[in-house]
């Protein structure tokens, strides 16, 4: 009986708290709130770091990454990846950068990054410009890289497709070279990417 009343008791508490605050929020002028979603979306657009963790501990899809490297087809995913709480994510900071990055089951890792002083957008980006990078790991927890960059002659690009707030679409095709021999070099064609952005 001591258990019900004391369950019983701090339900009612729980309720009264609950009703309290409905009450101060519908005292918010429209002014107020507006202020507010400004300070939030204000908050938001400064973040640069995109890692979201959900509640619940379950993994996240955030979409898809593909593309062929040297014939051979490749698939981000699947959800659960031990090295990380995603398969793949893209980050932007809202205005000259646009990062995805993307693993698969077998532990390979691919990295682009698309940026841009005068800003990003919808457009075809050719890999040699400053600040775009191809980059990809045959296991994501060694040194061994193959990377676009110090390659002048690539005739590769970025294609951002459709670039919303929430999301990216795109391709991308371009020769890569080992960091540890010059002379190996893959080719990377057909890619797609369709992605949301994740945020903190």
């Amino acid at each position: 009986m001591k258990r019900a009343t004391t369950t019983t008791l701090s339900i009612l508490f729980l309720s009264t708290l609950f009703l309290v605050s409905l009450g101060c929020r519908e005292g918010t002028s429209s002014t107020d709130t507006a202020e507010t979603s400004e300070d939030l979306t204000e908050e938001v657009s400064e973040s640069t770091t995109a890692l979201s963790t959900p509640s619940s501990g379950d993994p996240t899809d955030n979409g898809e990454v593909r593309f062929t490297l040297d014939g051979a087809q490749w698939v981000s995913g699947p959800p659960g990846h031990p090295e990380m709480n995603f398969e793949e994510e893209a980050i932007t900071d809202d205005n000259t950068m646009v990062r995805i990055e993307a693993l698969a089951a077998d532990g390979s890792y691919l990295a682009l990054t698309v940026y841009s002083e005068s800003g990003v957008g919808v457009g075809t980006y050719a890999i040699t410009d400053m600040g775009m990078r191809g980059f990809y790991k045959e296991d994501f927890n060694e040194a061994d890289a193959f990377m676009t960059s110090g390659m002048e002659d690539n005739p590769g690009t970025i294609t951002i497709s459709r670039l919303t707030r929430n999301e990216v679409e795109g391709s991308f095709q371009f020769a890569m070279r080992s960091s540890g021999d010059p002379e190996d070099i893959k080719q990377v064609t057909n890619g797609t990417f369709s992605l949301r952005f994740t945020r903190i």
